[in-house]
C-alpha cells in the first residue's frame, strides 16, 4: 500500500511505520503503547526527498513474521524468543539503525510490547511479530 509520508520524518526501508492520527500521514512508530504499528516501510526517504508517497507492505495476516533489525543497545539471544519487545526510538545515537530514522527493534526493552520475537537470526537480527498493529483491534473485557 502507498501512504503520504509526513514531510518533518525520515523512513528507511525496512523500518516501522504508523499513522499520525493528527494528520493522517505516516511517521516512524514510537515507543509508546498508543502507536498502532501500520507495516514495514519499503523505501529510504529523507526529509529533502519531494515525493510524499511511500510503500509500506502491511501484514495481511494475523501472524506474518517479518526480519527486523536490532538497535545497539543489546544483543539477541535465544532467551529473548516470547518476549514483546519495543521499537527503537534512539535512530542515529544506536550503531546498527545507522540513521536517524529510529525505525528499529530495542530488544532490552519490553515496556510497551508492539513486537514478538519469535526467532533469534543474530544478535543483530530477529524475526518476530507485530502485536500492536493498526489492523487489529483488541478490547478489555
Amino acid at each position: 500500500m502507498y501512504f503520504e509520508k509526513d514531510t518533518t520524518e525520515q523512513t528507511r526501508d525496512g523500518g516501522i511505520v504508523t499513522f499520525n492520527l493528527d494528520s493522517g500521514q505516516i511517521v516512524r512508530v514510537g515507543n509508546d503503547s498508543d502507536d498502532k504499528i501500520l507495516g514495514v516501510c519499503r523505501r529510504n526517504d529523507t526529509l529533502a526527498d519531494s515525493t510524499t508517497d511511500v510503500p509500506v507492505e502491511v501484514p495481511v495476516e494475523s501472524a506474518v513474521e517479518w526480519l527486523i533489525d536490532l538497535d545497539s543497545d543489546g544483543g539477541a539471544a535465544d532467551s529473548d524468543v516470547g518476549r514483546y519487545v519495543n521499537v527503537d526510538t534512539t535512530g542515529g545515537n544506536s550503531v546498527n539503525a545507522g540513521d536517524s530514522a529510529g525505525m528499529r527493534v530495542d530488544i532490552s526493552d519490553s515496556v510497551a510490547g508492539s513486537i514478538l520475537v519469535t526467532k533469534i537470526v543474530s544478535a543483530s537480527q530477529i524475526i518476530g511479530v507485530i502485536a500492536n498493529t493498526a489492523f487489529h483491534q483488541t478490547f478489555d473485557t
